[in-house]
Parts: C-alpha cells; sequence; structure tokens
C-alpha cells in the first residue's frame, strides 16, 4: 500500500527507522521501508544493522547521485503505488503518524499527493539560521498551508502517487538544491491534487549557518532557471514578486549593481549572527537576478 522512501547521505536515521518499525506494527496494512545511502561514507554501518533487523530494505549508491535521482530510484525501486518520502534527519511528531498517512489512502480522498507539513524544536540556538528561518517561515498549520497549496511542497514529509512522482522526475536532469519548486511548479501546471494534512516531523537537521546559505543560492538559481522555462507559473514566489516590482520600475540593474557591493557584509552577518532574516531575502534575491535571463 505505501513505501516508505528514505534518502540519506552522511546521516545516522537509525533513530528514525526505530520510530517508523514500532508504528508499521500497530498497523494492519502492508508496509515497506527502503533506504537508499547515496555515495555515504559515514553512518552505513549502523544503517544497514538497523534495516537488516528489521527487515527494511537497504540500497546504496556508490556515487553520490543528488537528491532528485536518489528519489527516482527510490520510486523504482519501491512495490507500492503510495510513496512515502522522508528525509534521514526528520522525526515523527506524533505516535500516529503513520496511521495518518494511511487514513488519506484507505478512505481513498480525491488526492494525488499528501504534505504533512514540519517543525522545529525550541532549541536554545539564536545564531542558528536555519532554526531560526524555519520557525518563522515553515512552520505552519494545514489550514493556513492549504491556503496556496502549491507554496509549502516540502519533500522531508510527503505522500505522492509512484505514477505521478515518476511521470514528473524521470527525466529530472537538475542536481542542484530546488527539486522541491521543481515539482511545486509542475502540480500547478499539471492540476495534481494536493493536500496538506496536520501530520509533522520534526526537522533535527539544522546545517551550519555557510551550509544553509549554499542551499539558497541552488535554490535561488533553480527558481530563476524554472523562470527563465517560461513553462511554469511560479506567481506565488515572494521571490518573482520582488523581481516583477524591480522590474516595472526598471531598477533591476542598478539593484543588482548595489547586491555586488553588499552581499559580502551580508553573507557574513548571516554567517556570525544568524539573521536578520530580511537579509536572506535579500541574499535570495541578488542570486536569483545573477542567473535570470
Amino acid at each position: 500500500m505505501i513505501s516508505i522512501c528514505i534518502p540519506t547521505y552522511n546521516t545516522d536515521c537509525s533513530t528514525l527507522l526505530k520510530i517508523l518499525h514500532n508504528q508499521i506494527q500497530d498497523v494492519e496494512y502492508n508496509i515497506e521501508v527502503v533506504v537508499l545511502e547515496d555515495g555515504s561514507t559515514a553512518f552505513v554501518h549502523d544503517n544497514v544493522n538497523v534495516c537488516e533487523k528489521f527487515g527494511f530494505i537497504h540500497v546504496k549508491n556508490e556515487k553520490n547521485l543528488g537528491r532528485a535521482k536518489s528519489r527516482v530510484e527510490l520510486a523504482k525501486k519501491s512495490s507500492h503505488s503510495w510513496l512515502l518520502f522522508i528525509d534521514a534527519d526528520m522525526k515523527p511528531s506524533t505516535d500516529n503518524f503513520i496511521l495518518n498517512y494511511l487514513r488519506q489512502t484507505i478512505n481513498k480522498r480525491p488526492y494525488d499527493v499528501f504534505i504533512g507539513g514540519h517543525c522545529y524544536e525550541n532549541l536554545p540556538n539564536i545564531f542558528n539560521l536555519r532554526l531560526r528561518y524555519g520557525k518563522a517561515r515553515e512552520e505552519a498549520t494545514s489550514e493556513e498551508r492549504n491556503k496556496n497549496p502549491f507554496k509549502n511542497i516540502f519533500f522531508g514529509n510527503m505522500m505522492i502517487k509512484k505514477e505521478v512522482f515518476l511521470s514528473i522526475f524521470s527525466s529530472y536532469t537538475n542536481s542542484a538544491y530546488g527539486e522541491d519548486l521543481f515539482l511545486s511548479a509542475m502540480l500547478r501546471e499539471r492540476r495534481i491534487k494536493v493536500l496538506h494534512i496536520d501530520n509533522n516531523t520534526f526537522h533535527l537537521g539544522l546545517e551550519k549557518n555557510h551550509q544553509f546559505l549554499k542551499k539558497t543560492e541552488e535554490a535561488a538559481e533553480t527558481i530563476a532557471h524554472i523562470h527563465n522555462n517560461k513553462r511554469f507559473n511560479l506567481e506565488y514566489s515572494k521571490l518573482l514578486r520582488y523581481y516583477s516590482f524591480l522590474k516595472r520600475l526598471y531598477l533591476i540593474k542598478p539593484v543588482y549593481f548595489i547586491f555586488k557591493i553588499l552581499i559580502p557584509t551580508i553573507r557574513r552577518t548571516l554567517i556570525w549572527f544568524g539573521g536578520p532574516l530580511l537579509f536572506i531575502d535579500l541574499y535570495r534575491l541578488h542570486f536569483f537576478l545573477k542567473h535570470k535571463k
């Protein structure tokens, strides 16, 4: 019925696997768990041992293929019609996490994608940019997220029909961060039904500030490439609203020139102090403009 797909790269996901095992024991339906090590060199032994103990499937790529290709490989290795993608650095926030997703399929709700949402623990780390950004920009109830269902699309905790996923990603070749954005654009274009539910996972993988900035750069580049393509509608993107505003006022070139001067200072401030969040918006806009045709 459901294949739980966990891509991992140098991450110990044994705790997540134990939690999933305990929850699977409480349901009567057929659920498999597939773990894919995407060129990992660390924690592989720990993950293999837990998979063998619980009868989960463990696959290892010798070379790192990237996020999107790893998920495609997971989908092809899976046996069931629904794929539940969970990132290796996630942890279900309730004991009914699996059951909550099962209810969606058992009740045959008319949706092709379910987004559970994610949240962050209240850690005393005021200088961690990922934590501050996540709590301010990503934590939201299903009611809030369903107001604009294509905006908050995250692979870290998502159940999607296998046929829908493969039809979208079989020919996807971009290895940069931002496949969530591509999926969002494709779901909107194809008018695929998406429902957000309150079935959160805790996001435990809090990157260092410089690592989060690198992902921010890659995501901005991905949005620029999607927008350059002209096929997809990303009107819900705040970044594109900024861009449209600057374009109307013929300010793109002057603003980009100013950014080139200010970005080193903005970057140092974000790395040292983890904020303010306005700076991350300016940082993202700079790299979007850099890659925009």
